[in-house]
């Protein structure tokens, strides 16, 4: 029996031996203070890497490169402030905290001013795809933001993996949404979609001003997300106190718990804009000769009135389609309701317009006879 427990003790060491290398403990409360001191001091390198930071991104914005846009995420330093000002709340360190603070201020300031002059100067109007995507933050990047701000405390507290500080960078954006509100800002009423329409058409009613609205909100996402989780994680370290640190991670998540509902909203309109283009789709399958005539939708909004939703939709169709149109969007407003399990009012305005076909064709060579 000996022998045998002998023998397995062999064999189980064999399989684990090597195990221990890839073992770390977490930093010490003095090297990590120390850490957290040193990124939390402003210093003209965390400005001028912000600075080349938010005029990169800015750039990727106005020409909706989203590689550029990457890149501008990895090289911004904005990250190591925001953890800083957690970690001083884990451990009630004033100090630390009010100059994370600055960091943090002073920085937000600089990007939007920055991506708001570079806007100006370039007199750029049309607003892309990756404008557009991070003016509209729900739920989802409340989600991305608390992961986040785990994966960056736990990096910050080993050695071996703190290099995935630039994964975490470009998971949860922080300069492209502040970039983005400095864009909207100079822009204002005068934004125009790269479709060629103006925002207003698409159903941003304030152009420019109502997007940078929405990107800032992602990044006070962000910002919070972070902020609460790291301080989690470096709470279950053993940093700090939890009875000392409670109140302003309290206060922190609070502000948190007030982003809550607009994310809510805006992930339901984003999941009711999407059940609206899955039902169009879904019908032209099942009745093609629904939209068998030329048309073209312009605008949806949606809006939650209690439990029932209101859909406006925005197009052009073939004047021919006309007479039996209010048909067509009964069985939409159906099978949207239908999807949804909710209550939809579907107000739909369309312009008629006359369509005409034409085609050119080259003419027959002698050579092709």
């Amino acid at each position: 029996m000996g022998g045998q427990m002998s023998s397995l003790t062999r064999a189980w060491r064999s399989l684990t031996g090597k195990y221990g290398v890839v073992l770390e403990k977490p930093l010490s409360a003095a090297e990590l203070g120390e850490a957290m001191q040193q990124v939390s001091i402003p210093h003209f390198g965390f400005y001028f890497m912000l600075g080349l930071a938010s005029v990169i991104a800015t750039l990727g914005l106005l020409s909706n490169s989203a590689p550029t846009i990457i890149g501008a995420m990895i090289i911004a330093p904005l990250m190591a402030p925001i953890i800083s000002l957690s970690y001083g709340m884990t451990t009630t360190d004033w100090p630390l905290m009010g100059r994370s603070v600055v960091m943090v201020v002073t920085g937000v300031l600089m990007v939007v001013v920055l991506a708001y002059v570079a806007t100006l100067t370039l007199g750029l109007r049309v607003v892309g795809s990756e404008i557009l995507s991070r003016s509209f933050p729900s739920l989802l990047d409340l989600g991305v933001a608390v992961a986040s701000g785990a994966a960056a405390a736990f990096a910050y507290t080993r050695r071996s993996i703190l290099s995935t500080i630039a994964g975490v960078a470009i998971a949860v954006a922080l300069v492209p949404p502040l970039a983005v509100t400095g864009i909207g800002l100079a822009q204002g009423t005068a934004a125009s979609a790269d479709v060629g329409k103006s925002l207003a058409q698409l159903g941003l009613e304030a152009g420019g001003r109502e997007y940078a609205a929405g990107s800032f909100l992602l990044f006070l996402t962000n910002l919070t997300g972070i902020v609460v989780l790291a301080g989690a994680v470096f709470m279950a370290h053993g940093y700090g106190s939890w009875h000392k640190a409670a109140l302003a991670l309290f206060a922190v998540a609070a502000i948190t718990l007030t982003l809550v509902h607009p994310l809510g909203v805006s992930l339901q309109r984003m999941y009711v804009r999407g059940q609206m283009l899955s039902v169009f789709v879904a019908l032209t399958e099942k009745y093609p000769n629904l939209f068998t005539a030329s048309g073209r939708l312009d605008k949806i909004l949606v809006d939650f009135r209690g439990e029932v939703v209101h859909v406006t939709v925005r197009g052009t169709a073939s004047r021919v389609v006309m007479g039996d149109m209010q048909k067509r969007f009964d069985l939409i407003r159906e099978y949207l309701q239908r999807s949804l399990r909710r209550p939809v009012v579907l107000d739909a305005k369309v312009q008629a317009v006359d369509v005409f076909d034409y085609r050119s064709v080259p003419k027959t060579t002698g050579a092709a006879n």
